[in-house]
């Protein structure tokens, strides 16, 4: 089924944003509340399906990723999400180059912006990124 397809490639993510060292928590699936930072949470955002090639629905999706980090002290907080950026995006286009990703066919570009967040009512900083083009194809049978 089509959205198992995409709850795969979303369980995919998250499997290796938990091997990145600097994130205390990437939950499953997002959390009612948090009290780990930092922490990231990944959910779809949009998506179109269309048919193609033969014999197969194409999903092509954008799956956000919020990194959260505690507001506490703005210089040692900015300083601590400077230090992973990058690592995000760079982790995910790795394994997407290694072959890793098995629910993945494709990914297209990251976008990010940064700034202040919130989650569950607790004022955080960090950042959004945009996954494009992620792209899910699942047998018709």
């Amino acid at each position: 089924m089509a959205t198992e397809d995409l709850k795969d490639a979303v369980a995919e993510i998250v499997d290796e944003l938990q091997t990145i060292p600097e994130l205390r928590r990437v939950p499953d699936d997002p959390p009612e509340s948090n009290s780990q930072f930092p922490f990231a949470v990944v959910y779809p955002l949009t998506g179109l399906y269309t048919q193609g090639p033969a014999q197969l629905m194409k999903g092509l999706h954008s799956v956000n990723i919020e990194l959260h980090v505690a507001r506490k002290d703005l210089p040692r907080d900015f300083a601590l999400v400077m230090s992973v950026i990058d690592e995000i995006p760079y982790q995910l286009m790795k394994r997407l180059n290694d072959g890793e990703f098995s629910n993945l066919a494709t990914i297209g570009e990251i976008e990010y912006t940064f700034g202040p967040l919130s989650w569950a009512g607790t004022e955080t900083l960090g950042v959004t990124y945009t996954i494009t083009n992620v792209k899910v194809q699942t047998a018709i049978t």
